[in-house]
């Protein structure tokens, strides 16, 4: 969606000191991403930085937002697992990744938050929901009869605010079932079973650097409370820009929907997947396998858009996950 009224001071702030650095004369964006070893994209999504090229001297960014505690790592595990480490504390909105060492691949499975996420390739995807609150959440590995309680951390993450006011002939596009049903449909596209397709850092799906919105707005509408938030990146393109497959995959869904518009979905394994709404045309099929590179479709403004440009996302097991860390690293 990309009709906004008001921005808001952000509604969380960073729970640890971060790094910063002061802008200096004659710093881009670009030049500050490679000497922290990041990327624009991280860095805009990070500031909330809409165009990169508007950067004042002076001006200060966070600039690996905060700092990752050692991972935590256990020993006392059932046979045949020797070890198993995971993060100390994962942001709202991000990837939490289980790795498991052993001599062979691991059957089994991790409880967390009332969901089961199976053991691939020794190791488990847990994605945190946007939404969930800061604090210490219990995950149960399970590998034959055997059983292992582990502990993750969720801190708050920095997120803007959006009060949006849609006109009277939009209101129907946020009916409760109608949301549902199109989530439902969007999530069944994903198969969850899929072996891993990628091999590398996610590529950015359209050629610019310039983010209109960034993942986990809070929205409220109508002046009503928030009560949901923006589940991927919005690039701010004309209409008819190429969009381009970010990672090997499988086309899940290519077709129209109501409130996304034209929409592509693409299937990475693993139960990833990633999500391309408001196109103006799809040049792809269900069905098709595209490489790193291949064409998608072009922007546009259909479905729930007020202006041209592209809405990407990334789902884990059908939960979005912020993308910019995808463009630096992959699980």
């Amino acid at each position: 969606m990309h009709i906004r009224l008001l921005v808001l001071p952000a509604l969380a702030s960073f729970a640890l000191a971060q790094t910063t650095h002061t802008v200096q004369p004659g710093e881009t964006l670009y030049r500050i991403a490679q000497q922290y070893n990041t990327s624009v994209e991280a860095l805009q999504v990070l500031n909330n930085i809409a165009d990169p090229t508007q950067l004042r001297v002076g001006q200060v960014l966070r600039v690996t937002g905060q700092p990752s505690p050692a991972l935590r790592r256990l020993t006392q595990a059932p046979a045949p697992i020797e070890a198993i480490e995971w993060p100390g504390e994962t942001i709202q909105g991000h990837l939490a990744v289980i790795r498991i060492t052993a001599p062979a691949p691991v059957q089994g499975e991790v409880r967390f938050l009332n969901n089961t996420y199976p053991i691939q390739q020794n190791r488990v995807l847990l994605p945190i929901p946007a939404l969930q609150a800061p604090g210490v959440y219990p995950a149960r590995l399970r590998v034959g009869g055997a059983e292992v309680g582990l502990e993750v951390r969720v801190v708050a993450g920095s997120f803007g605010r959006f009060v949006l006011q849609l006109p009277p002939d939009r209101q129907a596009l946020l009916v409760p079932e109608r949301l549902r049903a199109e989530r439902l449909k969007v999530v069944g596209s994903c198969d969850f079973d899929r072996p891993q397709q990628w091999r590398g850092p996610f590529q950015k799906p359209v050629q610019t650097n310039r983010i209109t919105d960034p993942f986990g707005t809070r929205r409220s509408y109508d002046g009503g409370r928030s009560y949901s938030y923006h589940e991927g990146l919005d690039y701010g393109v004309p209409e008819g820009t190429p969009v381009y497959a970010p990672a090997p995959g499988v086309v899940g869904l290519a077709e129209r929907l109501f409130v996304r518009g034209n929409a592509v979905t693409l299937n990475h394994g693993l139960g990833v997947c990633s999500g391309y709404w408001h196109l103006s045309r799809i040049a792809v099929k269900p069905g098709q396998t595209v490489q790193a590179g291949d064409l998608l479709g072009y922007s546009g403004n259909t479905g729930l858009s007020n202006g041209p440009h592209l809405h990407f996302e990334i789902r884990v097991r059908g939960i979005p996950t912020n993308p910019a860390p995808w463009f630096l690293s992959v699980p």
